[in-house]
């Protein structure tokens, strides 16, 4: 089975495009809700971040508040990249173990790991092909502030804290622009389904 890597800046237009290719008979991973649910009250990185970011992080239920751990990460790349020791390698070793069902169902046409750190966290090793979903930076922008309810100033923060597009292109095959419609993607990840085929 083709394993497809998908990755992009946020507000870059991934999670359409895995829930197009989806309908087109594959089977998604997205790494974002599985390194949530890791960060979960019993999660297996529950307890390691609260030890590494202090119980300041967590809400009245004793969940991680992630906008405060938001807070803390995204302005300080060394505390970003604590966190990211403690959550990528969990996520991968969930990755592999859905891949392995997934293969073992025959159900999928193919299987696509949704992850804005795909590259960065060593998970594009396993993938037959790298797409990069990318995106005008106001476009980025606009769809940020929409989609989490945040100010300018707070979207345009988050966009910093990550490398851009320059960084992730000498590692990945196919470039898919999506500054249009809907429409418009599907039409091209459709032509790049073909072509992996």
């Amino acid at each position: 089975m083709k394993i497809i890597g998908i990755t992009g800046i946020s507000g870059s237009g991934k999670t359409a495009a895995s829930s197009m290719l989806e309908k087109m008979g594959g089977f998604i991973i997205e790494a974002d809700p599985l390194a949530h649910a890791l960060m979960k009250k019993g999660g297996a990185a529950y307890e390691e971040i609260i030890m590494v970011f202090g119980a300041k992080i967590l809400d009245e239920n004793g969940e991680i508040h992630r906008p405060s751990l938001g807070d803390l990460v995204f302005n300080d790349k060394d505390k970003l990249r604590q966190l990211e020791g403690i959550i990528h390698p969990r996520v991968i070793e969930k990755t592999n173990e859905l891949i392995s069902t997934a293969i073992k169902s025959s159900k999928y046409k193919f299987a696509v790991i949704d992850a804005p750190l795909l590259i960065e966290a060593g998970m594009h090793k396993n993938c037959h092909s790298i797409w990069l979903i990318t995106a005008n930076h106001e476009t980025r922008l606009a769809r940020i502030m929409a989609r989490d309810d945040i100010t300018k100033e707070t979207a345009e923060k988050r966009l910093s804290s990550r490398k851009g597009d320059e960084a992730l292109i000498p590692h990945v095959d196919v470039i898919i622009e999506n500054n249009g419609c809907l429409g418009e993607l599907e039409a091209k990840l459709i032509k790049e389904l073909k072509l992996l085929a």
